[in-house]
C-alpha cells in the first residue's frame, strides 16, 4: 500500500511540473509575439529602448544646447534613448553627413536633424528610407528639391523665420528714423533660414533702413566680430547692425565696444539666447527675435516616436518667435532657465 501511494505521489508531482512548464512557456511566447507586433508599441523587449538619433547643427552654441536639453527631457519622459552627435561648426556639412550615415549603420530607430547644409543629404535620406528610419527636420528647413530627389516626405518643426525677422523690421520702422544706416550680418549662404531672416527684416523695416553693408558671418561669433570690424572701418557712421543670429550679434557688440561706438550703433540679433538676453538687460544689445528651440527638440522626439510606431504626425509646425526688448526680457530669461544645463 505504501509503495502504491509513493508511485501516485511521484506521478502527480511530475504532471504538476509539466503543467507549470507549459504555462511558463506559453507566457514567454505571448511576450515575444507582442515584441514583434506591427504597431511597434512593444517592438523592443526587456530593457531595450527605442533609439532616436539627434543631430543639431553644432553643440558650440547655446541655442542648440537648449534644443537638445528640451529633447532630453522629453526622451526621459517617454523612455526613449537619445543619441546626440554634432559637428564642431555650424557649417560642418561633411561631418554631419558622416554622422547621419553612422547612425543609419548603428541602427537607430529615427533621426531628428538640423541640417547645416542640404548638400549631400539626398543620399543619406535615401539610405534612411531604405532602412525604414523616419527622419524629422528641425529648425533649418531642407530644400524641397533635396526631398524630391530622395523621394521622401520629412516633417518640419521650427520657426517661421521670415515672419520673426519681419517683426523685428517692423519694430525698426516704427521706432527708427527713415534711412537709418544699417549693416546686415547673414548666416550660411544657401540656407533657407538665413535668407528668410534677411529678407523678412528688410521687408518689415522698409524705408526706415538704408543698407550700406551686408556680409555673411556663417552664424559664428568670431566671424560676426571680424565682419563688424571690417564694416565699421568702411562705414564708420553706421547706426544699426542686424544679425541673423545672436552669435553674430554678440560678435558685433564686441567689435562696436572696441571701436567705442556703443552710443552710436544699436544691435539686433535673432534666437534669444541667455547671453543675448543678458546683453539686452544691460543695454549692450538692443533686441533679439527669440525662438523656442526647446519646443523644437520636444516636438522632434515626441513625433519621432510616433513615426516609429507607425502613427501619423503633423507635416509642419511653427514653434513661434517673439521680439525681446528690455521690457519683456525677464520673462524669456525664465523660459531659458528651464532648459539650462
Amino acid at each position: 500500500m505504501k509503495k502504491l501511494l509513493a508511485v501516485i505521489f511521484v506521478l502527480v508531482y511530475s504532471v504538476s511540473v509539466m503543467l507549470t512548464g507549459c504555462s511558463t512557456s506559453g507566457s514567454s511566447g505571448e511576450t515575444s509575439a507582442a515584441s514583434g507586433s506591427d504597431q511597434g508599441s512593444a517592438a523592443k523587449s526587456g530593457e531595450d529602448k527605442f533609439v532616436v538619433g539627434f543631430i543639431p547643427m553644432t553643440l558650440n552654441n547655446e541655442y542648440f544646447i537648449t534644443m537638445v536639453n528640451g529633447a532630453k527631457q522629453k526622451a526621459a519622459e517617454l523612455g526613449v534613448e537619445l543619441n546626440v552627435q554634432a559637428g564642431d561648426q555650424h557649417a560642418s556639412a561633411a561631418d554631419q553627413l558622416t554622422i547621419v550615415e553612422n547612425m543609419i549603420t548603428s541602427g537607430v530607430d529615427a533621426i531628428c536633424i538640423v541640417p547645416s547644409s542640404s548638400e549631400g543629404l539626398a543620399v543619406a535620406l535615401k539610405k534612411c528610407k531604405d532602412a525604414n528610419i523616419p527622419v524629422i527636420n528641425l529648425d533649418t528647413k531642407l530644400d524641397e528639391s533635396v526631398l524630391k530627389e530622395a523621394g521622401v516626405t520629412v516633417p518640419f518643426y521650427g520657426t517661421n523665420n521670415y515672419e520673426g525677422a519681419k517683426s523685428a523690421g517692423e519694430y525698426v520702422k516704427a521706432n527708427f528714423k527713415a534711412g537709418t544706416k544699417t549693416a546686415i550680418l547673414t548666416g550660411i549662404a544657401g540656407q533657407q533660414n538665413a535668407a528668410d531672416r534677411r529678407d523678412g527684416f528688410i521687408k518689415g523695416a522698409g524705408d526706415a533702413i538704408n543698407v550700406v553693408a551686408e556680409q555673411s558671418a556663417n552664424w559664428e561669433v568670431d566671424q560676426g566680430y571680424a565682419a563688424t570690424q571690417n564694416i565699421l572701418t568702411a562705414n564708420p557712421d553706421i547706426e544699426l547692425v542686424y544679425a541673423g543670429n545672436d552669435g553674430m550679434a554678440i560678435g558685433a557688440v564686441r567689435a562696436i565696444k572696441e571701436a567705442k561706438k556703443e552710443s552710436q550703433v544699436k544691435v539686433i540679433g535673432f534666437d534669444g539666447t541667455s547671453e543675448a538676453l543678458n546683453m539686452i538687460e544691460s543695454g549692450e544689445m538692443y533686441a533679439s527675435v527669440a525662438q523656442f528651440p526647446a519646443e523644437m527638440g520636444i516636438l522632434g522626439v515626441e513625433n519621432a516616436l510616433k513615426l516609429i510606431k507607425g502613427e501619423k504626425v503633423e507635416e509642419s509646425t511653427d514653434t513661434g518667435a517673439k521680439l525681446i526688448l528690455p521690457e519683456n526680457v525677464k520673462e524669456h530669461q525664465e523660459y531659458c532657465k528651464k532648459y539650462a544645463e
